[in-house]
């Protein structure tokens, strides 16, 4: 009997010495700055001795932009990640706008081992216009907004264990920041034209039906285009430029690109 509750001790010992040793792999995300306004986010894998590639089969992580300013997908760990975007009015949070970009792979792709410490490109986006204040950053999975909208947060379904088998868990701490790194990157730092002469610049009504209003600008505008939330120009005038008719355009949301000979300025617009 003493032989065998010290077999069971021991095997209890083991098992949690390996369960430590797997809690250890795992992943945090990080921005990486492309130039251009163009940005990456890698998947770090934390330190970690394991010599088996990582096989990910899902992924998800929200992107935090300044109110009005939108991004595009250009390219993805399987070719097909999605961006849902979000108004962030709708979270008590009016200075911010946000994207949770998500992928399921049709057949699991293949990370380097996580001994080898290599971040690897998961998704690749464009940030639209010439933002030139606000900060955009990879929300942290312990925010109060992650916590409160848990949707939200950062995940990542991979098979990190070398026993023959394809189980497929969260590797990315769903309690933690989650990112490492740089995790956010300030507008006001690129050398842009300044915007101070459509600092003034306002636009009514807004919520819209047909007509919108342009006023206060000191300066004149040359070119006007509104774009969806993917980025896509889809209704654009270069004259008599205080008003445009919007009538065309389905119910939703979208950006107003309102452009000086020096300078531009993006107004989030709402078509009712």
């Amino acid at each position: 009997m003493k032989t065998q509750k010290i077999s069971t001790l021991v095997l209890i010992i083991i098992a949690l010495f390996s369960y430590q040793a797997n809690a250890q792999d795992g992943y945090t995300y990080t921005l990486i700055d492309n130039g251009s306004y163009n940005f990456t986010i890698g998947a770090v894998p934390n330190t970690s001795s394991n010599n088996f590639a990582t096989s990910v089969q899902s992924y998800g992580f929200t992107i935090i932009l300044p109110d009005g300013v939108t991004a595009s997908i250009t390219s993805s760990l399987g070719g097909a990640a999605s961006a849902t975007f979000f108004d962030g009015t709708n979270v008590a949070q009016p200075a911010i706008d946000g994207y949770l970009i998500t992928e399921t792979l049709g057949s699991p792709a293949s990370l380097t081992a996580p001994s080898a410490g290599t971040t690897s490109n998961i998704v690749t986006i464009q940030i639209n216009g010439a933002p030139t204040s606000g900060s955009m950053y990879i929300l942290e999975n312990n925010s109060a907004l992650a916590t409160t909208v848990t949707p939200l947060k950062s995940f990542m379904q991979a098979d990190m264990v070398d026993n023959g088998m394809a189980e497929f868990v969260n590797v990315v701490d769903p309690n933690a920041t989650a990112v490492s790194g740089m995790s956010s990157f300030d507008f006001s730092t690129l050398s842009v034209e300044e915007t101070n002469e459509l600092a003034t610049l306002s636009i009514y009504p807004n919520p819209v039906k047909d007509i919108i209003h342009i006023t206060n600008a000191n300066t004149d505008l040359i070119k006007a285009e509104i774009h969806n939330l993917n980025g896509q120009l889809v209704l654009s005038k270069e004259n008599n430029l205080s008003t445009m008719n919007v009538n065309g355009l389905q119910s939703g949301i979208y950006m107003l690109k309102l452009y000086s000979e020096k300078a531009e300025k993006t107004i989030k617009l709402i078509k009712n």
